[in-house]
């Protein structure tokens, strides 16, 4: 590889709210998709230890909600879910391209219903889980008429060497959260809704044998899509190594811990590590699996949220995809050529 995308495409506008780990690999994306990148963060030391190399990047000091640029041809929020909002309301209203990483079904509900009622260019929920696994499971729908679609992810350190057999590469509060809140789910047609970590099965991967249970967040807006499309079972669930969690169940559950004290006790026993990422969907049977690694320059959960949704990015940003979208409108095999581009990429600069 090594051919720049930005050899055949002439120079666009990406703007990335936000400059934190997600936020500087998406920025990291665009450029090699040939876009001059805007990163917004009111974070001087996010903004300014970048350790990668753009080709033309402005680094731009301020808040979210003081900057705006109505001339990009794509918007792309890596801030935290509750400042979505504000961020793609200044985007749909200026009619302004935009998508996010998503992280919460009530925020993303109220961005969507604003989107359709202006004919506006967005789509939510564009990481990893949400993200890549609906879009996965989006094209395995479109194939057949499938009675049941299952997805299932897990970012898993690669060398497990704690009780809880964890290390987190992303949100603390984003952890807790997705395992204490309810999630919704499609059974036998009907939407219902179930308890986090609860559902618990094994599964058999490349990684061997893992636990799964139903957490929030994950299933975003695919459950719908799937009843629309009479799917009658549907669900999303998190893969742990065998044991996590019960482990958490008993520190939730039996020692009472929460909120602040449950995530210091997660922090001191599961700090960032290397890590492996897995992406599974089940289609009445038929599996595919992918396994995503860490390298020098991405942990994997950084690959596998920030290069799903800068592939979209780019799909919006040269209109492939317009007006009020959600996963099933993702061109699936355009979609893979822009993931496998950023893959083979990253591996090109090791």
């Amino acid at each position: 590889m090594g051919r720049r995308l930005s050899q055949r495409r002439k120079l666009m506008k990406a703007v990335v709210m936000g400059a934190g780990r997600m936020g500087q690999a998406i920025a990291w994306s665009m450029d090699k998709f040939g876009y001059e990148i805007f990163l917004v963060d009111n974070n001087s030391k996010n903004l300014f230890d970048t350790e990668y190399e753009f080709s033309k990047v402005s680094l731009i000091h301020a808040s979210s909600e003081d900057y705006f640029n109505d001339n990009a041809h794509i918007v792309i929020s890596a801030m935290p879910y509750h400042q979505n909002f504000s961020i793609a309301e200044k985007c749909i209203e200026s009619n302004v391209p935009y998508c996010d990483l998503g992280g919460s079904v009530p925020a993303s509900r109220k961005i969507n219903e604003l989107a359709r009622k202006k004919g506006a260019t967005v789509i939510t929920d564009l990481g990893l889980a949400p993200g890549w696994v609906n879009i996965i499971a989006e094209d395995g729908a479109k194939q057949s008429c499938p009675e049941s679609i299952k997805m299932m992810v897990g970012g898993l350190p690669k060398n497990p060497n704690n009780y809880l057999k964890y290390n987190c590469t992303w949100s603390y509060d984003g952890l807790i959260n997705e395992y204490k809140d309810s999630c919704e789910v499609l059974v036998n047609g009907f939407q219902t809704i179930v308890q986090g970590m609860e559902g618990l099965e094994l599964v058999e991967t490349s990684l061997g044998v893992l636990e799964a249970f139903y957490t929030s967040g994950g299933a975003a807006h695919s459950v719908s899509s799937m009843q629309d499309r009479g799917v009658k079972n549907c669900y999303y669930k998190t893969l742990r190594y065998q044991g996590h969690r019960d482990a958490m169940r008993f520190l939730m559950y039996e020692c009472g811990l929460d909120g602040e004290d449950l995530k210091q006790a997660i922090i001191k026993a599961c700090p960032p590590a290397e890590d492996i990422v897995v992406v599974r969907v089940d289609v009445d049977g038929t599996v595919s699996e992918k396994i995503v690694e860490s390298c020098d320059k991405f942990s994997a959960m950084q690959k596998a949220t920030a290069f799903p949704i800068s592939s979209v990015a780019d799909l919006i940003g040269h209109r492939i995809i317009e007006g009020p979208s959600s996963y099933k409108d993702v061109p699936y095999q355009t979609f893979e050529s822009n993931l496998n581009q950023l893959f083979n990429e990253v591996k090109d600069a090791e």
